[in-house]
């Protein structure tokens, strides 16, 4: 039952209660315009005494809405920032003012010209030219992508600053809105909240998050990563980012830390969403994998025509020397190693064209013992820029262990993926040290042309086989290859060759085959000893390695000797022989041309990291537009799908706490009504005190 009450406080109650109701509407009506304001509303309870009670005053919100908001702003964010860097390398490996498959199509055809007149001086030199320019395009595309790299790191740097700062006012805000809201229960500090949820949104913009009620009922609320790491904590304290680099600076990794605890989280950068999320997916996705392929490309390419240009001999008679200079690289060491001045260095190896992949190289060392000469055990494994390991077809990683291995400056070890290490430090090296070598993210910009003479470039064979003009048979030569003309006179090192590097062989080495019968040929040295007896031939292909795999062949300690080889077509007769000498004066010989024209269209690459196909130079340039502009599109549909989203949410966010014009309106003219109502509630209320006041004087 309801307590009688006089009118004069009935119509107070009323006055002020239409008062507040209008000071809320005119509130909502003001900040129309202004971003992130959300409506307010102030509702009432009826009195038991009579009249109206005191207002609450709280923001219209639909949560379900402005956390859908909050994740289509993330999505777009995202994909945005991924699709913008993507298509500035999609638009620049797209265009043919900038392509690599162009430079190396005129590259290959200036050398094809020379093959066809190897005496033309002025065709040798146009190779050189194209060779330069084919060089300073591979420079140029490294440039840019080093480029992009530090641009990233720079944006990066930006975005996580950004980040921290959103984070500290957002537990800054919830501070502040503990203590409003501590003090007055009636009324909801709006203003600090829109405030603090316009924080959340652009920290949603940079990355992945969720917020809770922290349920004490103080107004505040937690943050955290979608991967479930805290941001602001319960208590009001907060943790941030931080960005490092181990072991390569360039390549940052995203850490979270305590403030006021010394503990570091390291988190999946990839996971983050948000624009922070797409750069990190841009890093991953197309610049380092791009830079790595790209300088895949270059270094393979170079060190395939520098190991074919040394299988020829130049228009001097002298056997060929690189056309192009592949940097060496140093191993960057990691902070946890025991001594920081300790190196390791890496090159790719003469004949590393066809191993050679786009991974990075992790080398731990595993023991060291001192001697003559030093001596070093190690790991070598293969791993993705982002430290995770390679794996094969089978799903198992790609390493290799050496053990014993020669640890003095100058010699270099060969080892998978078609590189050489160094270890000049000797025997103090220990256990765990660990380096990492990257020899195609950034090694393409420092290759260089060598070679200026044009009569250096080896267009011809460095040997040559006649047939004796009394041969009998019609046997004739079908085919000749070079494999391996590295000099050593003495015959000791196993990589040995017959060439002798002064326009000859090294004496006691094949000078003539003779036939002995059409099944049986016997091998013999310029000073007519016999070498080895070769019987039961059954086809005329490769005589060298024919005879190498004789039992009586003398050379068993070299592993690839004499380094060349040829085939024959017809049949031989008993005493028909063939001589075998260095190509003296055999400038109109293009043999070896040949075979540099012909490694365009060769499958040397690798095509992936954890396999054996092999593809060309053009159709691995292919694949890294296709990659990026295939990447670069899906980012582009998905960016799109985003923002549609992202309309629909801010929509139904709108349609919940956004100001309505014409509501308001209508609002206003109501409580214009009730204020007036209530205020004739008073002038009765003082008429009847008046009347009743004169009848009792």
């Amino acid at each position: 039952m309801i307590r009688p009450t006089d009118l004069y406080s009935i119509a107070t109650s009323g006055v002020r209660a239409s008062n507040q109701l209008l000071t809320t509407t005119s509130n909502n009506i003001a900040n129309v315009n202004t971003e992130g304001y959300v409506r307010e509303r102030t509702s009432f309870t009826s009195q038991l005494i009579g009249g109206v009670g005191r207002g609450t005053t709280e923001r219209v919100i639909n949560t379900f809405a402005q956390n859908q908001m909050r994740r289509d702003t993330t999505q777009v964010g995202e994909f945005e920032t991924y699709y913008q860097r993507a298509s500035v390398l999609d638009n620049v490996f797209a265009s043919e003012a900038n392509s690599l498959s162009s430079s190396m199509s005129r590259y290959f055809s200036s050398l094809q010209t020379a093959t066809d007149e190897p005496s033309n001086m002025a065709a040798r030199q146009v190779v050189l030219g194209e060779a330069n320019a084919l060089v300073g395009q591979v420079s140029t595309l490294a440039q840019f992508m080093d480029d992009k790299e530090k641009e990233l790191n720079l944006e990066l740097d930006a975005k996580i600053t950004r980040a921290n700062d959103l984070i500290e006012t957002i537990a800054e805000l919830n501070a502040n809105i503990r203590v409003v809201q501590g003090n007055n229960r009636f009324e909801e500090p709006g203003a600090l909240k829109n405030e603090r949820d316009s924080a959340i949104i652009d920290l949603a913009e940079l990355m992945s998050i969720e917020t809770r009620d922290n349920g004490q009922n103080d107004g505040t609320v937690m943050v955290n990563l979608t991967s479930g790491e805290s941001l602001v904590l319960q208590d009001g304290s907060f943790n941030l980012f931080q960005l490092s680099g181990e072991p390569d600076a360039d390549y940052r990794n995203l850490f979270l830390s305590s403030t006021g605890k010394p503990t570091t989280l390291k988190l999946p950068e990839q996971n983050m969403g948000g624009q922070i999320g797409g750069l990190f997916r841009y890093r991953d996705e197309v610049l380092a994998e791009g830079q790595r392929e790209l300088g895949q490309i270059a270094m393979a390419l170079t060190s395939a025509m520098n190991e074919q240009n040394g299988l020829g001999m130049d228009y001097d008679g002298q056997l060929g020397g690189n056309i192009f200079a592949t940097p060496e690289f140093q191993g960057l060491n990691y902070s946890a190693n025991s001594d920081l001045s300790l190196t390791m260095t890496g090159r790719v190896a003469s004949d590393g064209a066809s191993t050679l992949t786009s991974a990075d190289y992790l080398v731990e060392i595993t023991g060291s013992a001192a001697g003559v000469p030093d001596t070093v055990d190690f790991t070598v494994t293969l791993v993705n820029p982002d430290g995770s390991l390679v794996k094969d077809t089978n799903g198992n990683s790609i390493t290799q262990n050496y053990t014993g291995i020669d640890a003095t400056a100058g010699t270099f070890t060969p080892v998978i993926g078609g590189l050489e290490l160094e270890f000049p430090n000797g025997a103090t090296y220990a256990a765990n040290d660990r380096f990492l070598l990257q020899p195609t993210k950034s090694t393409a910009s420092s290759i260089e042309v060598v070679m200026t003479r044009p009569e250096d470039i080896a267009l011809a064979s460095p040997f040559r086989v006649e047939s004796d003009i009394n041969n009998l048979g019609n046997a004739t030569l079908t085919n000749s290859t070079t494999t391996n003309t590295f000099v050593d006179a003495t015959l000791t090192d196993p990589k040995a060759s017959a060439f002798d590097g002064n326009g000859g062989f090294v004496s006691g080495t094949p000078a003539r085959i003779v036939f002995n019968s059409p099944t049986e040929f016997e091998v013999f040295d310029e000073a007519n000893n016999s070498l080895v007896v070769v019987s039961g031939v059954s086809d005329y292909n490769n005589l060298m390695e024919q005879a190498a795999a004789d039992a009586g062949w003398p050379f068993v300690a070299q592993t690839d000797f004499p380094g060349y080889d040829f085939s024959m077509q017809g049949t031989p007769k008993e005493g028909d022989e063939f001589i075998i000498s260095y190509n003296t004066d055999g400038v109109h010989d293009n043999r070896n041309g040949l075979e540099l024209a012909a490694l365009q269209n060769k499958d040397i690459m690798l095509q992936n990291n954890n396999g054996s196909s092999k593809i060309t130079f053009h159709e691995s340039y292919a694949n890294i537009i296709s990659d990026i502009g295939s990447k670069t599109a899906s980012a582009d549909i998905s960016l799109q799908a985003a923002e549609a989203m992202k309309i629909q949410s801010e929509d139904w966010f709108q349609s919940v706490s956004g100001v309505n014009l014409d509501e308001e309106a209508a609002n206003l003219v109501k409580f214009q009504q009730t204020y007036a109502a209530s205020a004739r509630i008073l002038t009765a209320a003082q008429s009847i005190f008046d009347t009743i006041f004169s009848a009792t004087r």
